[in-house]
């Protein structure tokens, strides 16, 4: 087996960033009144987000081991981090950043060693 290439590495975080924004789409929409127009409008642009994802995800799985790919959505901490703090001005503590740096580090570590395309 060959190592992945970096697109497909890009397309799988893209993917995992994808995922992690429905999540920004559920926190609007907890914000309004149920059923409230702009509720309903969050949640259905959440679904939406999911089924992009739902679609990309099984394209970028068949290019990694099944292990690779879910090793990957570790990163759904750090785009949840980074969304936090550009779209809802939330902090990032010492804590918080040590965290990013420990998930970053285990990507880099793992995808340097395995993350090995399919024949």
């Amino acid at each position: 087996m060959k190592k992945a290439g970096i697109f497909s590495f890009i397309f799988l975080q893209l993917m995992v960033a994808l995922y992690s924004f429905g999540g920004i789409f559920g926190k609007l929409a907890a914000r309004h009144s149920f059923m409230s127009i702009k509720f309903c409008l969050y949640y259905a642009l959440l679904i939406l987000f999911l089924f992009i994802y739902a679609i990309g995800w099984q394209q970028a799985i068949k290019k990694f081991e099944l292990t690779a790919a879910y090793s990957a959505k570790s990163a759904t901490v750090i785009w949840g981090m980074l969304w936090g703090i550009l779209i809802f001005h939330e902090s990032l503590t010492i804590l918080k950043a040590l965290g990013i740096l420990l998930v970053f580090t285990g990507l880099i570590v793992y995808f340097s060693k395995g993350g090995e395309e399919k024949k």
